[in-house]
């Protein structure tokens, strides 16, 4: 879990996770629109502004899932919401689908909410409406990572073959929109208008963008590559009541692993991994106290593969501070890639994506 979040519970399955910056926005809204409408009015106005985008996400999700793309959580933040999806879509008829389900899910409640408000005129239900409505539009934007960039990336996907360039094409369209929004809103904000919002969430288009297209880049380079053409198969197991000295003594059962797999109760149910380099980034005359739990990594923190999986396919699910790959069949633990090796494969990759 990302830090500062705290998870809200399960929808579909999918772990719905809110980050503390949400906070904020919930405490400007609500001040705003109390100050509009009236307390209780303003407050319900806020929780359907945060109900809306998590809508949004879900319509990703369930529509991902139809063509075979899990998602594993659903993160709400200062910005907006993200539908962490498991794999990249396998064609461009789904990266279309999957990337349009959002906004269409903001029209409809949209639609309704406008005539709902024009029916009862309620003005807070009314403000849904909008809201949602702006929501639709301004995702369909056509640039990375907005959901109009994914849109474009499955046009040109289709239209060229190679979903590499096609994300750089929607990175570079992101590039452009992001940047064009940071001068709109600094230009407003110059004349004494209300542009920092528009100004911050350009930059942030654009970086945004830009890491995408340096990410394309490095995927292509792992083009072809299967998980299972990196994995270690058959990871040694140990309890919770082993120590990191005794591991360290034991090293030849990690074999080119670089990690053990931690089963803390004994009774064949792995909870984790221990990555060698953890072993040995303990000072030496504590590593007798350091039990293997206390340095264990929870297979959910891990990027997860199938053996059959394009590499390429994991690498945006890869923790680049910690780049584990558990190795998974039938929902069984069948090995791991090298942190090491990985990390080897990454660094060769980024340069020739920073090179370019």
């Amino acid at each position: 879990m990302p830090t500062g979040s705290l998870h809200l519970g399960r929808i579909g399955g999918i772990p719905i996770r809110a980050h503390w910056s949400m906070a904020l926005v919930a405490a400007l809204f609500g001040v705003n629109l109390a100050a509009s409408f009236g307390l209780v009015p303003g407050l319900a106005a806020v929780v359907a502004f945060f109900v809306s985008i998590l809508a949004h996400e879900l319509g990703h999700a369930f529509v991902g899932r139809r063509y075979g793309v899990e998602t594993e959580s659903i993160d709400l933040w200062a910005l907006g919401g993200v539908a962490r999806l498991d794999r990249e879509p396998p064609t461009p008829r789904a990266d279309g689908f999957i990337a349009v389900a959002g906004p269409l899910v903001s029209l409809l409640i949209g639609a309704v909410m406008i005539g709902v408000a024009i029916v009862t005129s309620s003005l807070v239900v009314g403000w849904i409406g909008v809201v949602n409505l702006a929501l639709a539009v301004f995702n369909m934007l056509p640039g990375a990572p907005l959901d109009g960039g994914r849109v474009v990336r499955a046009v040109r996907w289709a239209k060229t073959g190679n979903r590499f360039r096609a994300s750089r094409d929607a990175g570079n369209a992101g590039r452009v929109l992001g940047w064009s929004m940071t001068i709109i809103g600094l230009a407003m904000m110059l004349y004494g208008l209300p542009g920092v919002f528009i100004a911050i969430t350009g930059v942030f288009i654009a970086m945004n963008a830009k890491a995408e297209i340096i990410g394309s880049y490095i995927s292509e380079q792992f083009d072809g590559i299967k998980v299972r053409d990196l994995t270690w198969f058959g990871v040694a197991h140990a309890g919770d009541d082993v120590d990191a000295d005794s591991m360290i003594w034991n090293r030849s059962r990690l074999g080119e692993a670089g990690a053990v797999a931690l089963d803390s109760n004994g009774d064949g149910q792995l909870d984790g991994v221990v990555l060698e380099e953890s072993l040995w980034a303990i000072p030496v005359e504590q590593r007798a106290m350091v039990m293997l739990n206390s340095l264990m990594v929870p297979f959910n923190q891990t990027a997860q593969a199938d053996p059959d999986d394009d590499l390429s396919s994991v690498l945006s699910r890869i923790n680049p501070i910690r780049p584990i790959v558990t190795v998974w069949k039938d929902g069984k633990l069948q090995g791991i890639v090298p942190p090491a090796k990985l990390q080897e494969r990454l660094r060769a990759a980024q340069q020739v994506a920073f090179g370019r």
